[in-house]
C-alpha cells in the first residue's frame, strides 16, 4: 500500500447492490472479524431501514451479504477437481470480482489471473457456475455416488479377506463355537465362585490362634494410642505450668522492687544520675513527669501494706505451682514407661501373628494356585471364542452393509439420471460469448492472424483462443490488451442478455498503455473508447464501466467529456499525504 494510505482509517460510501442502495463503513484493517457497518440508504421515518454489523469475511459475513444482494449463488466447490469428495472451498465475492476488475499489470499478461494457480482454480469454477456447466445438485449427487462407491469397494475387500480367513481356519461352524463358548463360560463362572469361596474362608474363618493374636494386636494398638494421647496431654499441661511459674517469679521480683523503692527511696531527690553520675535538673521536665525516668508519676502513692499482701499471695501460688509441676513430671515418666512397654509387646505379638498367618496360608497355597491356573486357561479360551464369533458376526454385518450401500448407490444413480442438466443451454451460453467476443474484436480492428479472425472458448481451460492461438501465444502486448478488453466486455454483456450470474460492473486499467498514438494503433484506442461508450449507453441500468487511463486522445476528451468523472495528477491526488493536507488546510 502507498504511504498515503496509512492515514486512512476507514472507507465509507453508498453502493447499489441489486435494486437496493446501501451505506457502507469499512475499517481499514486486515483482520477477518473486523466489523463492516451496513445500513439501508432508502429508509425513512415511515419505513424503518435495515442496519447490520457483519464480519469482513467468513460464514454469514459481508462477502456472503454482497453475494446474496447481487443474486449470486453461495456455494462451495472441491479444492481439487480430481477429488470431489475431499475438502470444499467457498466461492467468495472476491472470486467473482476477478471477472470484473482487470488491473493495468494484468491487462496484457493474463486473463482473470489464469497464470496464478489458486486464482485460476477459482476462475474456472466461476465460469462453470455462471454459464451453467456447474450444477450444485448434480455435483452433490456425483460426489455422493463416488463416496458410496469407495465404501462399497472397501467393504467388499474386507468381506473377501474375512471369508478367506474363516474358510482356511479350522474353526468349525458358528453353532459349534457358540455351544463351546456357553460351556466354557459356565466352567469359568464355577471356578470364579470357587476362588471367591476359598478367599472368604481364609478371611472369615481363621484358626483360633490367629484370631486370638489378631485381637490381641488390635487391643494393644488401641491401648498404646490411648497412652500416647494422655502423654501428649500431660506434656502440654507441664509446659503451661512452667510458663505460669516463670510469670509468677517475674511478678514477685517486681513486687519486691516496688516494696524496697517505697521504703528507701520515696523521700529522696536525685541531683545526679545514679547510673552515669551526670547532674539532674528537676525542672527539665513538667511537674507531672518524673525527672529521673521521665515517666508519668502515679496519681496515688503506692501502699506498702497492699504490696506486701500481694507478695505473700504470689509466693504461695509459686509454691503450689512447683508442687503441680513435680506431680506432672512423675505422671509423664510413668506414661513414657508404659508406652515403651506397650510398643515392645506389640512388636512381639505382630511377629507371632505374621508367623501364624504365613503357616496357615501356605497350607492352602497349592489350592489357590491351581484355581488361578484353571481360571486363566478358561478365560483365554473364552476370549478366543468371542474373537472367532466376532469374525462371523462381522462378516454377516458386512454383507448387510454391502446390501445397504448397493441399494443407496442405485437410488443415487436413479436420482442422477432423473436430474436434467441443461448442458445444451450451457453450450449456447458459451457460443453466445464466442460470438460476442468476435464481434467486439472486429469492431476493434484486431489483427486476423491468418485468413480469418475466429474466437473459441477452450472447453477445458475456459480461456479464449483467437484464430487458433491461446492468449499466451499472442504476438504483442497491444493485441493481448485488445483481446482481454473484448473478452471482459463480452462476458458482462452476454451475462446481462442471457440472465447469467455476474456482478454488473467492469473496471479496466491502462487500456491504452500498450498502444501507439498514431496510425492503426491510435484508431484502435479510439474504437475502444467508442465501444465503451456504446456498451455503457446500451446497458446503462445494468452495467457500470469504469476505465482508468493515463492519457486520453483529444478526440475522446472532446466526445466523452461529460463522462470523465475524475481527473488526477501528481499535484492533485485522490489521497493526499500529511504534508499536502496541512498545506491545503493552511490555504
Amino acid at each position: 500500500m502507498p504511504p498515503e494510505m496509512e492515514q486512512v482509517r476507514a472507507l465509507t460510501g453508498e453502493v447499489l447492490l441489486g435494486d437496493r442502495l446501501w451505506k457502507l463503513y469499512r475499517p481499514m484493517v486486515t483482520t477477518k472479524d473486523a466489523p463492516v457497518e451496513v445500513a439501508e440508504a432508502d429508509s425513512s421515518e415511515e419505513v424503518e431501514g435495515i442496519a447490520l454489523r457483519l464480519p469482513a469475511a467468513g460464514s454469514a459475513g459481508y462477502g456472503e451479504f454482497v453475494l446474496q444482494q447481487l443474486g449470486l449463488p453461495v456455494v462451495s466447490v472441491p479444492r481439487a477437481r480430481k477429488e470431489p469428495t475431499l475438502d470444499q472451498t467457498p466461492v467468495t465475492i472476491n472470486d467473482w470480482l476477478h471477472y470484473c476488475i482487470v488491473t493495468g499489470d494484468e491487462l496484457d499478461v493474463q486473463v482473470f489471473g489464469h497464470r496464478e494457480t489458486f486464482r485460476d482454480h477459482k476462475r474456472r469454477w466461476v465460469f462453470e457456475i455462471a454459464y451453467g456447466l456447474y450444477d450444485e445438485e448434480l455435483a452433490r449427487l456425483s460426489a455422493q455416488i463416488r463416496q458410496v462407491d469407495l465404501s462399497i469397494r472397501a467393504a467388499e475387500a474386507e468381506h473377501e479377506v474375512v471369508a478367506a480367513f474363516l474358510a482356511e481356519a479350522e474353526f468349525g461352524s458358528k453353532e459349534e463355537l457358540e455351544g463351546t463358548l456357553e460351556a466354557e463360560q459356565e466352567t469359568l463362572s464355577a471356578l470364579q465362585q470357587s476362588q471367591h469361596d476359598t478367599r472368604s474362608a481364609f478371611e472369615h474363618e481363621p484358626a483360633e490362634e490367629i484370631a486370638a493374636l489378631r485381637a490381641g494386636v488390635l487391643d494393644l494398638r488401641k491401648e498404646i494410642d490411648a497412652d500416647k494421647a494422655e502423654l501428649r496431654q500431660h506434656e502440654a499441661q507441664l509446659r503451661d505450668l512452667l510458663d505460669l511459674e516463670r510469670q509468677l517469679v517475674s511478678l514477685s521480683k517486681r513486687l519486691t522492687r516496688s516494696i524496697v523503692a517505697d521504703e528507701w527511696m520515696v523521700d529522696f531527690d536525685f541531683i545526679v544520675c545514679p547510673r552515669c553520675g551526670h547532674d539532674l535538673d528537676r525542672h527539665r521536665v513538667e511537674t507531672s513527669i518524673c525527672y529521673l525516668c521521665e515517666q508519668p508519676e502515679p496519681d496515688i502513692a503506692p501502699n506498702r501494706e497492699t504490696l506486701l499482701r500481694e507478695q505473700d499471695r504470689v509466693t504461695f501460688q509459686i509454691a503450689e505451682t512447683k508442687q503441680l509441676i513435680e506431680e506432672r513430671r512423675y505422671s509423664l515418666e510413668r506414661l513414657r514407661n508404659a508406652s515403651n512397654e506397650g510398643a515392645e509387646r506389640l512388636i512381639k505379638l505382630s511377629v507371632q501373628l505374621d508367623q501364624a498367618t504365613e503357616q496357615f496360608v501356605s497350607s492352602h497355597a497349592s489350592e489357590l494356585k491351581a484355581l488361578a491356573a484353571q481360571v486363566a486357561t478358561v478365560e483365554a479360551n473364552v476370549a478366543w471364542l468371542l474373537r472367532s464369533l466376532k469374525l462371523f458376526a462381522h462378516q454377516s454385518n458386512q454383507q448387510e452393509r454391502l446390501d445397504i450401500l448397493r441399494d443407496r448407490k442405485a437410488e443415487l444413480e436413479a436420482d442422477l439420471e432423473a436430474h436434467d442438466v441443461a448442458v445444451s443451454e450451457a453450450e449456447e451460453n458459451i457460443a453466445a460469448l464466442e460470438a460476442r467476443m468476435l464481434d467486439y474484436l472486429q469492431r476493434l480492428n484486431a489483427p486476423t492472424l491468418g485468413d480469418l479472425l475466429t474466437v473459441r472458448i477452450n472447453r477445458t481451460s475456459y480461456l479464449p483462443e483467437v484464430s487458433g492461438r491461446t492468449f499466451d501465444e499472442l504476438s504483442s502486448q497491444g493485441l493481448k490488451t485488445i483481446v482481454n478488453v473484448a473478452h471482459t466486455l463480452a462476458h458482462h454483456t452476454v451475462a446481462i442478455d442471457r440472465g447469467l450470474a455476474l456482478p454488473g460492473f467492469v473496471v479496466l486499467d491502462g487500456v491504452s498503455a500498450n498502444s501507439g498514438k498514431d496510425g492503426l494503433d491510435g484508431e484502435r484506442v479510439l474504437d475502444m473508447y467508442r465501444l465503451f461508450a456504446e456498451i455503457s449507453d446500451s446497458y446503462s441500468d445494468q452495467l457500470q464501466i469504469l476505465v482508468v487511463d493515463n492519457e486520453l486522445p483529444p478526440e475522446i476528451v472532446a466526445d466523452l467529456n461529460d463522462r470523465i468523472v475524475l481527473t488526477l495528477s501528481q499535484n492533485d491526488r485522490l489521497i493526499v499525504g500529511p504534508a499536502e493536507l496541512t498545506a491545503t488546510t493552511d490555504q
